[in-house]
């Protein structure tokens, strides 16, 4: 897990916590609220954790160039040209 997503669970929980944003069902006791929210916090973090995952990998990913079948080529050429290390 990354820190993007850990931020977002914990923002997201603190979001959800009853009385910060909504309490439901309005009328309900103690237990039967946080039960309610507890199903409405899985069920936002199932539908949008893969999201959220795929978002920070891209933002913390470098930029690089696609491999083509030349690159890959090249790159093992010179692989094979390179003496062994560790053998004399």
């Amino acid at each position: 897990m990354n820190w993007v997503v850990s931020i977002y669970i914990a923002i997201l929980f603190f979001v959800l916590t009853p009385g910060v944003l909504l309490s439901l069902p309005p009328k309900g006791s103690k237990m039967v609220v946080a039960a309610t929210h507890a199903v409405v916090f899985a069920l936002i973090f199932h539908f949008t954790h893969k999201l959220v995952w795929q978002a920070s990998m891209r933002m913390m990913a470098p930029a690089m160039p696609p491999v083509t079948k030349e690159g890959a080529q090249n790159m093992m050429a010179q692989m094979a040209q390179k003496p062994a290390q560790g053998k004399r």
